[in-house]
């Protein structure tokens, strides 16, 4: 067997190269596995062309991996040789060491996004045992991986619990991979009343057809409209607000939709910072909670709840690549001439 792998590497901003690297051993602890497929993550796409910040050149992206075990490190019995696993990407919750990565952005230990080599966009990736998780049986590896999308917004959700607010009527701002993930789990969920703004339509459709509302956003009309359209589409006022875009607009918007009272939930993070009208802010008693990737509850949840929704989260899968078109297509992702809401690199 080789004692090499192909892995794609992000050089710098706008340059990304496949590349040969030596073949992870696992320790101890760790299991090796053989990755079948990767989901690419926006956050790749923004790090990749240097705008969030958030990735740092010489390293392997890719956290949304699905793969198979097959080799256990010496003092490893699970999970079995041959399982399908998807990987719950968070190793520890402390920084890297400048050694393992780049400790300035992130307290937490994560594939993918701040240990070096550690990244998915590889034939292979060796973590704790503890951290491959079984998927669950008749469930594809390409929907496995999208069980850290379901993650992160049911950790959004629970966040909302954890300040006692029961959403009753929601906006999401985005409907990206993140703001249709909460359109599902909001409907497992059973939040009454939910709609989508978007700027495209085909996203606001697609909205749609998971079950909420959807409300186009054109910005050659004054924005001033929008508010008025919510209203009418939920019942009354949003009560609760998700950006899950992240950027200066998305948050000025949410702070337009929202009732006074109301609360902001932002998971989108594009943006290192936006304006805040305080004096509003604080008037008008608006609550802004911060929510950040999930814990091995979340994933795990998201996990167990991967059949009742795997039929529409295939529909989230547009475009497909192998591991060697990666550079050329996370380039035309970043470009926008390429608008596949999710691509799917095909490792196996």
């Amino acid at each position: 067997m080789s004692e090499f792998m192909k892995a794609v590497v992000y050089n710098a901003p706008w340059d990304m190269r496949l590349e040969k690297l030596v073949k992870p051993k696992p320790e101890p602890n760790e299991v090796l596995i053989k990755i079948q497929a990767v989901g690419i993550c926006g956050s790749d796409v923004h790090g990749f062309t240097g705008e969030s910040g958030r990735r740092t050149p010489g390293m392997v992206m890719g956290h949304e991996v699905a793969g198979k075990v097959v080799a256990h490190g010496a003092l490893v019995q699970s999970p079995k040789i041959g399982t399908s696993v998807a990987i719950f990407n968070i190793i520890a919750d402390v920084p890297p060491t400048p050694e393992e990565g780049d400790p300035s952005f992130l307290n937490k230990k994560m594939i993918g996004v701040n240990l070096a080599k550690k990244g998915a966009m590889a034939e292979f990736i060796t973590v704790p045992a503890e951290n491959a998780l079984p998927i669950p049986e008749g469930v594809p590896p390409e929907i496995g991986l999208l069980a850290e999308p379901v993650a992160v917004v049911s950790h959004a959700w629970r966040r909302l619990e954890e300040h006692n607010i029961n959403p009753q009527r929601v906006a999401i701002v985005g409907a990206g991979t993140i703001g249709l993930a909460a359109v599902l789990t909001a409907g497992i969920r059973k939040i009454p009343k939910l709609a989508v703004l978007d700027t495209i339509f085909e996203k606001t459709n697609r909205a749609i057809s998971l079950g909420g509302k959807g409300l186009h956003v054109d910005l050659q009309k004054p924005l001033s409209i929008i508010p008025q359209k919510l209203r009418r589409l939920l019942g009354g006022e949003a009560d609760t607000v998700v950006d899950a875009a992240g950027t200066e607009d998305s948050f000025a918007l949410c702070l337009n939709l929202v009732k006074p009272g109301g609360s902001i939930l932002l998971i989108g993070n594009l943006a290192k910072t936006v304006p805040l009208p305080l004096q509003d802010t604080i008037s008008k008693e608006i609550s802004l909670i911060g929510t950040y990737a999930f814990n091995r509850r979340d994933f795990s949840f998201a996990l167990s709840v991967l059949p009742k929704i795997q039929s529409q989260l295939l529909t989230f899968i547009e475009g497909r690549c192998r591991l060697e078109d990666t550079p050329k297509t996370i380039t035309a992702l970043a470009q926008g001439q390429n608008q596949a809401l999710k691509t799917i690199i095909d490792v196996d």
